[in-house]
């Protein structure tokens, strides 16, 4: 992204008539329109670098995202808007990836969080279960937890589970782990603006 910059200034100290430090040409005559020249070229060189360098950063700072929520849900999802819905045959109403496939986000509901008097605890272990020797961390609060780790294969996964009620809602995400450096800022922010039981405001009438 910031090669452009650096390239100009490589080709301007590679030039047969470059200058020295002192802004005297070596190996020929100097003037005072040669100094002014490369005093010029090398300011607008370091400036082409810095113009680049920042016009990524905040091209990666406005990037655009998306809100996902059903009418049958009651969360809300956050996604960035260059995923596309998934395409696996299993995919929910707010399931997307990554064009390549290689990161997928999903958040599902279920009208029934399980059998009767299931408990928080119960419920993690069943899912712990279903990931076994892979679990890598592990988080409870009052009405959620946690999970994530690497299976077998090198894929890295999260899921956050929320009850209220008899509902249970599932936030999960998952990535290659040696793809994790381009994909823990966005994993970061969908688990902190994820809302698994949001309001409807209903408005009244007249």
């Amino acid at each position: 992204m910031c090669r452009y910059g650096e390239d100009a200034l490589a080709k301007l100290d590679a030039s047969p008539n470059a200058y020295d430090q002192t802004g005297a040409r070596i190996g020929g005559k100097n003037t005072y329109m040669d100094v002014r020249l490369t005093v010029v070229l090398r300011i607008f060189a370091a400036g082409t670098l810095i113009y680049a360098c920042d016009s990524g950063s905040a091209r990666n700072e406005e990037e655009a995202w998306s809100t996902c929520s059903t009418p049958i849900t009651r969360f809300v999802l956050q996604i960035p808007a260059s995923l596309i819905h998934s395409t696996a045959p299993t995919a929910t109403g707010c399931s997307f990836q990554t064009p390549d496939g290689e990161f997928n986000v999903e958040a599902v509901v279920q009208l029934d969080s399980g059998k009767e008097n299931e408990t928080l605890e119960s419920r993690m272990q069943k899912e712990i279960d279903l990931l076994p020797g892979t679990v890598k961390h592990k988080k409870k609060g009052d009405s959620w937890f946690l999970l994530s780790g690497v299976t077998p294969d090198g894929t890295e996964y999260y899921r956050k589970l929320f009850i209220k009620d008899s509902q249970c809602v599932t936030l999960r995400v998952t990535y290659p782990q040696a793809q994790h450096k381009k994909y823990d800022q966005w994993v970061a922010r969908i688990e902190k603006t994820f809302v698994p039981f949001a309001v409807t405001e209903e408005k009244s009438g007249d």
